[in-house]
Order: C-alpha cells, then sequence, then structure tokens
C-alpha cells in the first residue's frame, strides 16, 4: 500500500483518539511527585502553595479537554509533513 499525507494523517487522527485518558490517569497518579522532583531540581521546597497550584491545574483539565486540545493540532501535524 502507497502511504500518503492522508494516511499519515488518518493514522495520527486514530493515535491520538483516547489520549485524553490515559494523560489524565497518569498525571492523577504522579501529582505527588511533582513537588518531590522539583524540590530535587531547586535543591529545596518550592514555595508555598506551588503544589496545590499545579494539582489545582491538573484537576482543572479533563480528558475530553485534552482531547480536544490535541485534536486542534491535526493541521500543524499535517503542515508539518508537508514541509519534511
Amino acid at each position: 500500500m502507497v502511504k500518503t499525507l492522508q494516511y499519515a494523517f488518518e493514522k495520527w487522527k486514530r493515535k491520538t483518539a483516547g489520549k485524553g485518558e490515559v494523560w489524565k490517569a497518569n498525571v492523577t497518579a504522579h501529582e505527588n511527585l511533582y513537588c518531590e522532583n522539583f524540590s530535587k531540581f531547586l535543591g529545596h521546597a518550592p514555595k508555598k502553595g506551588e503544589c496545590e497550584s499545579y494539582v489545582n491545574g491538573i484537576n482543572a483539565v479533563s480528558a475530553a479537554d485534552f482531547n480536544n486540545a490535541i485534536s486542534q493540532s491535526g493541521d500543524k501535524y499535517l503542515r508539518s509533513l508537508e514541509n519534511a
């Protein structure tokens, strides 16, 4: 089968269709690691409220929101293939 840009685009859409659920599960499962790793990077505890802000930001985005955001970038993916 001859591969085309349209074929690549359709494959990209199939692969990204359920990524919101995967993203949400991963960030929710590891949200407590954010402060731990951030502290290691900084060499001290982050300022007060930093960890809570991160968790609130994660909670503000649903899996559907994430899927909607990445579905908007399909045209960008296709343009990058056309310009490769």
